[in-house]
């Protein structure tokens, strides 16, 4: 009989399995009992942690693949043949910026990456990290 080792035909099971050592469970919710305070404060703590339980991480929910536009290869012929190459640049022929429906820029007196990093929010004001970081820069100019 083999005991330890490899054993790959054997049933594999990991679900208990925890980075928090032994406080896995089989359900994935960590099983924390305190333990080590003084006479009579273990079982209040333990009360007092069960009545606040751990909050569900939300996910972002996926685009469905069929709500995307296709990907057009750069080989592709122009989809408006009719504008110039230069069409929204702000030099060459062709329309200039002006056509291009872009969120209105605040002006920086810090530094252009704040401008970046604004422009990114106004993309995707749903990033809390961006929002963060700007609202830190404003407080430091005023």
């Amino acid at each position: 009989m083999v005991s330890g080792g490899d054993r790959p035909l054997a049933p594999q099971n990991n679900t208990g399995v925890s980075a928090v050592g032994g406080a896995g469970s089989k359900d994935g919710v960590p099983n924390i009992d305190y333990t080590g305070f003084a006479y009579g404060q273990n079982q209040a703590t333990n009360q007092q942690a069960s009545a606040a339980p751990m909050g569900v991480q939300q996910t972002t929910p996926m685009i469905p693949a069929a709500a995307l536009k296709p990907v057009v290869p750069l080989t592709a012929p122009s989809e408006t043949p009719e504008r110039e190459i230069t069409y929204g640049m702000p030099f060459g022929p062709g329309a200039g910026p002006e056509v291009i429906n872009l969120p209105a820029q605040q002006p920086s007196d810090v530094n252009p990456s704040v401008d970046i990093i604004r422009s990114m929010y106004q993309q995707d004001p749903r990033n809390v990290d961006l929002g963060y970081i700007l609202e830190t820069i404003d407080g430091m100019n005023g």
